[in-house]
């Protein structure tokens, strides 16, 4: 089905819809916006017996689920809403881009969104009360439609919710799996956010080898069928950062992703899918390259891998989803998706914690996405980003060919995300083959790595070193840095390259 054929379907099935409701924090799901399937899909396995203790005694509370009462008109004398006829706001106007990055435009150009007290599409008083922790409606409905249109789950009962980033995603998320001292599968490089969530509640993280394509099925199987149930339970959850993969900027094949899928229902592990950059698609090359008798829409969801809920045919899959690498992190809004069960389970979560994304985020966001760009404007603005980010990417990328010394740095090329991940051999280090550092490896290493970190920012340049997302045991003789071509402005780059590489070579002189 072409992308024109998916909005057509979308439209169809709008126009034969009931109403949205207006009211105070209404109960939604994304069941109320999927497409009718006929009974052919399975439905997804159940996960009773693999929630934490923690988890499976959690319920929602009696004041939330009393609020999801489906009829409308009722006079509440039982939640302790206040009335919005205190708020000091009655209005809330926006000015957007109306091509994707017309960065050019002129002021008097950029259309105005508005929301207002009383409006029929979206009151702002509503946006502006306590919300249901699934999300608004009509953010909610355009979210499902995404999902649908991008990943085709594959199994019948699979709903979205909205979450207040990734970040309280993946802390909720790991309450739900996991008991203290549980150990959970992550790649050998990752996110230290996540490694920090998981400390905190008492986790402990397993390292998987990685390669130019991300993480290495063979030693996820090998550490799986060697696993000593005697050392405590055998891991059940396997986190991933499968596309632009932080730090490292690798992208899963989709054959990999198959692979790993496949270890994970041999295994019966479940999968917690972080897919930040999943958009960000730059290609592998400087130039690109066209699919004959493709849309540019088409051309672009081609370059789109298929996603580990796209692949998951039971419900063992958690997506997470975000606007802060494509919109703007300070809306701190996203959304996952799941089996029912999964995200029923996540939305009582959430209402004792961050109870629903912000209001008003919720109204920028529907107003941008649903009733200024559509989906089409949507896809259009991703593939824009990702082609401005592909000129920040190859800014960078012949700056490091340009000024590091490619006698010890390597680099790999990434297809997609933000990162590049820098690897220093320190086999030519002049300090390696002293009697004192030969008998210290790590030392030097450890040495080294802070040593041109230093360095680096005295000199006006910020780079992340390596060991912040390692996991497990450390690189032999090897040091290793991220760095990002998203911050820094794009005139930049360069100067900031050669300011890092000055620092690298410092390093290897023999002074």
């Amino acid at each position: 089905m072409t992308f024109s054929q998916h909005i057509a379907r979308f439209r169809e099935r709008r126009a034969c819809a009931e109403p949205l409701p207006t009211e105070v924090a209404p109960y939604t799901s994304s069941t109320f916006f999927k497409a009718k399937q006929s009974g052919s899909k399975n439905k997804a396995r159940r996960w009773d017996h693999r929630f934490s203790l923690e988890s499976a005694t959690h319920e929602s509370s009696p004041l939330k689920s009393a609020s999801r009462s489906k009829q409308t008109k009722l006079i509440s004398l039982g939640t302790a809403r206040p009335t919005p006829e205190y708020y000091p706001w009655m209005s809330m106007h926006m000015e957007t881009l109306d091509t994707p990055l017309e960065g050019m435009a002129s002021q008097s150009s950029l259309p105005l969104m508005s929301c207002t007290k009383g409006e029929d599409s979206y009151d702002f008083s509503v946006a502006m009360n306590y919300g249901y922790s699934a999300g608004s409606p009509q953010l909610l409905r355009f979210i499902t439609e995404h999902v649908e249109m991008i990943h085709k789950p594959q199994y019948d009962d699979w709903e979205s919710c909205l979450t207040c980033g990734t970040t309280s995603a993946l802390e909720i998320a790991f309450r739900m799996f996991c008991n203290r001292g549980d150990v959970v599968l992550v790649e050998q490089f990752t996110y230290p956010g996540t490694l920090a969530a998981m400390r905190g509640q008492g986790l402990h993280a397993l390292g998987i080898e990685m390669d130019s394509l991300g993480l290495v099925p063979s030693d996820l199987e090998q550490k799986l069928e060697s696993w000593d149930c005697t050392a405590g339970p055998k891991p059940f959850v396997l986190y991933t950062i499968p596309t632009g993969q932080n730090p490292t900027g690798t992208t899963q094949s989709a054959a990999r992703r198959r692979q790993i899928y496949d270890i994970a229902v041999k295994h019966n592990l479940y999968i917690i899918e972080d897919d930040p950059y999943y958009f960000l698609q730059m290609g592998n090359d400087g130039s690109g390259s066209k699919s004959r008798g493709l849309s540019e829409l088409d051309e672009y969801m081609a370059q789109l891998p298929p996603s580990y809920l796209s692949l998951d045919v039971s419900g063992r899959v958690l997506r997470m989803d975000t606007a802060s690498k494509i919109l703007a992190p300070g809306l701190r809004c996203g959304w996952v998706t799941g089996s029912s069960q999964v995200v029923d389970k996540f939305i009582a979560y959430s209402e004792i914690s961050v109870l629903s994304p912000s209001g008003p985020s919720q109204v920028m966001m529907y107003k941008l996405l649903d009733q200024s760009w559509g989906h089409d404007g949507f896809i259009r603005w991703l593939a824009a980003l990702s082609q401005k980010y592909r000129q920040r990417r190859d800014t960078m990328l012949r700056a490091l060919e340009r000024f590091l010394p490619m006698d010890v740095c390597s680099w790999g090329w990434p297809d997609s995300g933000m990162f590049l991940w820098v690897v220093i051999d320190l086999a030519k280090h002049p300090q390696l083959h002293c009697a004192e550092t030969a008998s210290r490896p790590l030392k030097l290493c450890q040495d080294a790595e802070d040593r041109i970190y230093q360095k680096s920012m005295a000199n006006g340049v910020l780079v992340s070193k390596g060991s912040w997302f390692s996991v497990g045991k450390p690189q032999d003789r090897h040091v290793s840095f991220r760095l990002t071509f998203a911050a820094a402005a794009k005139g930049e780059l360069a100067h900031a390259i050669r300011t890092f590489a000055e620092a690298v070579k410092s390093e290897f002189s023999s002074n």
